[in-house]
């Protein structure tokens, strides 16, 4: 029987062993201190006993020089006779009152003294006018003197008796404190030895407990580590079980054909379950077919080599009994088994466990093993199995899986393939397309443009008002075709023109677009202020000039006929993505943008205004949104309708050499 100490009771005693010693130590202790206050109570009134005695020896004492001195004045007449009495004389009321206070618990002694004040007070008058007779030389009546030393003798009587009263005192207090220290010393011996008996009982009782406590201990103790020996072989075959099973599952992943990946399986497995043969077969229920895809064993001769081709009916008769895990303990004593079963009978084997491959409830075959022990394998054997079948049916699957995928980007590949050769094709048609229409269309409106132009020049009196006008007209067209054409041309370069970013000084770029517009500046008398030092940025130039000069062109372009274009060009720097970027600024004083229409803007053949208001073919900011996008930077605009707008382009900054 196992005995084990409840919670509760092991503290209770535990507080109890640290209790009753404290008690008695302190009971010990408060007694001791009761006892010891008492002696010192005793011994302090003993010694306040002395201190009253001594001061009135002090006082008797000043009495006997006052009167020596007295009288040895009278009789000399000398005043250094007179000096001890003087002193005394100063003295001796100050220590009357000090003594008075040290008996102020003594009601009859401080009557006493209050006597002996009166006395001394009385005969302190007295002696005063004989020591003004006795300067004067005169002699003082015999009846004074005979009454001066009955009062002498009358003090010393009385402080006689008082001292005689403080001796008895100081002897019944002498005698308490003796009685006292007796009682002390006996009470702490017996208490001392009360209190040994008891602890040493406690001792007694609390070792004789520990001692059945330690005994019921041991007993624990060495059933629970017969226990732990129990768990540790446990413990020391599931770590096996584990890590053979990890190893299974590595073999599985480090596998990619199915054969290679059961055989790694199958071999590792044999570690911890005692097989002799086992195999895996695939199964087609549909077809009712079955195929040994690999096995393991021993001596490399199979039962059943791989490859061979059964039916799903040689494993079980009914499809539904493939579901479960069989396990046969005994071929030789069974009847009525399945073809699979019989032939590995033939061979020699006594057990053999089957165990199903499930994936998701879908059963795609079998895990059979085979020994030639009767039944060989016990349950946890079979729960190892169980767990090797799923992973093998997970990893087929994957397997499976694996190679679909593999189908599929090979097919998606011959799609990019045959997609990218169509793109080819049409990027070849796309260009000569542009080329025609550079050329071919270009063609038609310069002779268009010429004839009118001839005509105009040749015939232009005959013609007449309407006739001049409708030439020009001709002409403006013909030359607003002619750069619809150029822009398309251009943005169509920009979605098919390789981009090489380089570092750019966005000062250049702005000097050389200033320079291309340098005629509409002039025209339009246009104040244009940039910055001094732009930074320089990751593009690439000529795109990068070409999106700046239509933006500076625009800002010229889109003002109130009477108002004279102004346009800051300035940059900043700004954070985003962990990265660096300059963004440059051109601000207009032109007509605005509604915010409605600011993103529209920015699309091809957008136009807010017609071409009769502000010329243009409505491609500008697209050429300009599309080379930002092309150089991996952006643009957008701030704007409101009639107070100007500010523009902007973003590109990543250029780091400088010395910083990479």
């Amino acid at each position: 029987m196992v005995f084990i100490v409840p919670q509760d009771q092991f503290r209770r005693r535990l507080i109890g062993a640290i209790a009753l010693p404290v008690v008695l130590l302190l009971l010990l202790s408060g007694v001791s201190i009761w006892q010891i206050t008492r002696l010192l109570s005793a011994l302090d009134w003993v010694d306040h006993t002395g201190e009253v005695i001594s001061q009135a020896n002090s006082a008797q004492k000043l009495l006997l020089d006052m009167e020596t001195g007295f009288r040895g004045y009278l009789l000399t007449g000398e005043q250094e006779f007179l000096e001890p009495y003087e002193q005394a004389n100063r003295l001796i009321e100050p220590s009357l009152e000090e003594l008075k206070t040290l008996v102020s618990d003594n009601p009859s002694q401080v009557q006493r003294i209050v006597e002996l004040t009166a006395s001394f007070q009385r005969w302190e008058q007295q002696t005063l006018p004989a020591i003004a007779l006795r300067q004067q030389g005169e002699l003082e009546p015999l009846n004074n003197l005979r009454n001066r030393k009955q009062l002498m003798d009358q003090m010393r009587q009385q402080i006689a008796a008082f001292i005689s009263t403080e001796e008895g005192l100081r002897d019944q207090r002498s005698q308490t404190a003796q009685t006292t220290t007796q009682s002390v010393i006996l009470t702490s011996l017996l208490l001392a030895l009360g209190i040994g008996a008891m602890l040493a009982y406690f001792i007694y009782r609390q070792i004789l407990w520990v001692s059945l406590v330690y005994k019921d201990a041991l007993q624990t103790a060495q059933l629970r580590t017969k226990e732990a020996e129990q768990s540790a072989l446990s413990l020391q075959r599931s770590a096996q079980r584990l890590a053979t099973l990890h190893d299974i599952d590595r073999a599985i992943l480090a596998a990619e054909l199915d054969k290679p990946l059961i055989g790694n399986a199958l071999t590792k497995m044999r570690q911890i379950v005692p097989f002799h043969q086992a195999f895996v077969a695939l199964f087609d229920l549909e077809a009712e077919v079955a195929q040994v895809l690999a096995g393991s064993s021993p001596t490399g001769k199979l039962p059943l080599p791989v490859g061979t081709r059964l039916t799903v009916t040689d494993f079980a008769p009914e499809q539904s009994m493939l579901n479960g895990v069989r396990y046969v303990q005994n071929l030789a004593t069974a009847e009525a088994c399945p073809p699979v079963l019989v032939q590995l009978r033939a061979q020699g084997f006594l057990s053999c466990l089957c165990v199903p491959l499930q994936v998701d409830q879908t059963l795609i075959g079998e895990l059979n093993l085979a020994s030639t022990e009767p039944t060989a394998f016990d349950a946890e054997a079979q729960e190892i199995a169980y767990e090797v079948a799923n992973q093998l049916a997970i990893a087929l699957q994957q397997t499976r899986l694996r190679t679909q995928l593999q189908d599929y980007a090979t097919q998606l590949e011959q799609r990019v393939s045959d997609r990218t050769a169509q793109l080819e094709e049409t990027n070849q048609e796309l260009e000569a397309f542009t080329y025609s229409v550079s050329h071919d269309l270009r063609a038609p409106l310069r002779t268009i443009h010429g004839f009118a132009n001839a005509l105009l020049e040749d015939c232009g009196e005959q013609l007449g008002d309407l006739g001049r006008n409708y030439i020009a007209s001709i002409m403006e067209d013909a030359v607003q075709m002619n750069d619809l054409i150029s822009d398309l041309l251009s943005y169509s370069r920009l979605t098919r023109t390789q981009i090489n970013l380089q570092p750019t000084a966005l000062t250049e770029v702005v000097e050389e677009a200033l320079k291309q517009l340098t005629a509409q500046i002039q025209e339009n008398q246009a104040q244009i202020e940039v910055a001094a030092a732009l930074p320089q940025v990751m593009a690439h130039r000529s795109t990068l000039i070409q999106a700046v000069t239509n933006l500076i062109g625009n800002a010229i372009k889109f003002v109130e006929p009477s108002t004279r274009p102004q346009i800051d060009i300035f940059a900043e720097e700004t954070y985003q993505n962990e990265r660096r970027w300059i963004r440059m600024w051109i601000v207009d004083n032109a007509i605005g943008i509604a915010p409605e229409h600011q993103e529209r803007v920015f699309r091809v053949f957008e136009r807010l205004h017609g071409a009769e208001s502000y010329p243009g073919t409505g491609i500008g900011l697209a050429i300009v949104r599309k080379g930002l996008e092309r150089m991996g930077g952006q643009v957008g605009v701030e704007s409101q309708l009639g107070r100007g707008s500010r523009f902007w382009i973003a590109l990543p900054m250029a780091v400088p050499p010395s910083m990479t």
